[in-house]
């Protein structure tokens, strides 16, 4: 008996690996795309282990992945050639849509290392198509922009070419690609370009002060608009209200605070009219 398992277990052996060998592990975050005598599955296969003696199953990565267009030099909308721009796009493809885009675009597979340093030995689904889509929104987003202020503008840059990359991708392959973030990692123009941002930005720099200053002197100005004809008002009210009577009276009384300060010095006599003296101070 024993003779007789030892001379088969060879055999037990080698359908153990072919079992083993027949199998394929989708990971996380992946999903798998089945190919039985070349017809594709219609649905993508979740995370887990599939038997494969006689049908082939291709793991794509269904997780964000990202990659870089670098030293792009598209005009500017001002009609000025950018000197240098770098963008990162990052997107996912949507599971489900996997098989669909396996059969579109089968000569459109890269593994994402190919085409990121660092990147994943998972395959990346119509990268060259994303890619192109992506380029392409740059140049045409960064044609609506002024190279003069267009350094001040990056967030809305990065949003203008997510849409326009988000609204192309979706126009032949709806809810296929999640465009999930863009970079605009570098934006540089040319040198003379440089020197006329500088000067425009002192220039508005200058323009504010002096805009400031003649706010300040405005509102001083009508603060003493405001102040006089305060001042005039009151007047105004004091003299309408002053009856005949009380005009000689205030009128008395003002010849008389006069008369006091001019008698009060020595030697000074203060007539009123034709009356005596009213002070006399000799010396």
């Amino acid at each position: 008996m024993k003779k007789i398992l030892s001379k088969f277990a060879p055999l037990g052996l080698i359908s153990i690996a072919a079992v083993l060998t027949g199998c394929t592990q989708i990971d996380t975050g992946n999903v798998g795309v089945e190919r039985t005598l070349g017809k594709v599955g219609k649905d993508a296969l979740p995370p887990g282990v599939y038997f494969t003696v006689f049908k082939t199953v291709d793991e794509f990565t269904a997780k964000e992945v990202n990659f870089q267009l670098q030293d792009m030099t598209p005009k500017s909308r001002d009609n000025l050639t950018m000197k240098d721009v770098d963008i990162d796009i990052y997107f996912k493809t949507m599971p489900a849509a996997i098989p669909a885009l396996y059969t579109k675009y089968q000569g459109d597979v890269v593994q994402h290392k190919q085409v990121v340093k660092d990147g994943t030995s998972d395959l990346v689904m119509a990268y060259s198509r994303v890619s192109r889509e992506a380029r392409e929104s740059v140049y045409k987003s960064i044609a609506q922009l002024d190279a003069t202020t267009m350094h001040t503008k990056r967030t809305e840059l990065a949003e203008m070419v997510r849409a326009s990359l988000q609204a192309e991708l979706d126009n032949n392959d709806k809810g296929a690609f999640l465009i999930t973030a863009v970079n605009v990692r570098n934006l540089l123009t040319d040198p003379a370009i440089e020197a006329a941002i500088r000067q425009r930005a002192e220039t508005d720099q200058a323009i504010q002060k002096k805009l400031k200053e003649v706010d300040l002197a405005r509102a001083e100005a009508e603060r003493l608009i405001v102040q006089a004809e305060g001042e005039a008002k009151a007047n105004k009210i004091i003299s309408e209200s002053l009856t005949p009577a009380l005009k000689e009276l205030r009128l008395a009384e003002i010849q008389r605070d006069a008369a006091i300060a001019i008698a009060s010095k020595a030697g000074n006599t203060v007539l009123l009219g034709n009356a005596t003296p009213l002070v006399n101070v000799n010396k």
